[in-house]
């Protein structure tokens, strides 16, 4: 269940057109999927490169932690990746190192 997705290299050639979801050329991009809490690396042809799954610690159990959004950030190192808790109240921000 896909609900976000961010470029792995952001298009920086121009602060006038280009924003923070602009795929730079050939750009690999990330997938957030809420169902199984994994993100997805995918080339533009659709080939998988590769997947990892994300685990929230205590106090938000894992089995009620959603991902809710992605970003990456400017120098690509950085994926920052959002969740929530409904049965909770409670979500937050993941930063999490790159693949």
């Amino acid at each position: 269940m896909p609900v976000d997705l961010a470029p792995v290299k952001r298009d920086a050639d121009s602060n006038t057109w280009a924003s923070n979801t602009t795929l730079d050329e050939n750009s690999d991009f990330y997938i957030a999927n809420r169902g199984d809490n994994t993100i997805v690396r995918m080339r533009q042809d659709g080939t998988v490169v590769a997947v990892r799954q994300v685990r929230v610690v205590p106090p938000l159990r894992d089995a009620d932690a959603r991902l809710n959004g992605i970003a990456t950030s400017t120098d690509g190192k950085t994926i920052y990746v959002t969740f929530t808790g409904p049965s909770q109240g409670q979500g937050g921000v993941l930063a999490l190192r790159a693949f």
